[in-house]
């Protein structure tokens, strides 16, 4: 190639990679056909639905109180209340031991039934967040890659 061709070479390489500088690539939308430069085409990265990358591990203690636990303590501080003093007292007595009873069977139960289970919240290659919860420790932590499987999760 002499001096002359490559010159011409050069300039038509410049002036092509000029006049698509400033060109946007489409949108994802877009179906209006045509040719798309390689560059737009490379940048488009396929989004996994179920990808993401793990955010956090969280610990959540929950406590689960029915109230039937502060009935049954309320039932039986009246009871032995009832069983203390004569008249009025013996009235007082049972009214404290009902009270008394109701609030240790509220606080005896939610002891009972405390529960601890783990929320691990994952931002999803689009961008949404999702949680997913164990009723034991998983062994993930944030920084992980991950796939949601339904309730679960898979280490990628």
């Amino acid at each position: 190639m002499n001096v002359r061709q490559q010159i011409i070479a050069t300039l038509l390489a410049l002036a092509s990679s000029a006049a698509w500088a400033g060109y946007a690539c489409p949108p994802e939308s877009s179906t209006s056909g045509g040719w798309t430069p390689l560059e737009c085409v490379q940048a488009k990265k396929p989004v996994c639905a179920d990808c993401g990358t793990v955010e956090s591990v969280n610990m959540v203690e929950t406590e689960d109180a029915s109230g039937l636990g502060a009935v049954a303590g309320a039932v039986a501080g009246g009871v032995l209340g009832n069983q203390v003093g004569k008249g009025k007292g013996k009235t007082l007595a049972t009214v404290i031991g009902a009270v008394g009873g109701g609030v240790a069977g509220h606080y005896g139960e939610k002891y009972l039934r405390k529960k601890t289970r783990w929320d691990v919240v994952v931002l999803m290659e689009e961008g949404t967040h999702r949680t997913v919860s164990y009723d034991e420790a998983p062994d993930l932590k944030a920084g992980d890659k991950v796939k949601v499987n339904g309730n679960s999760l898979t280490r990628q």
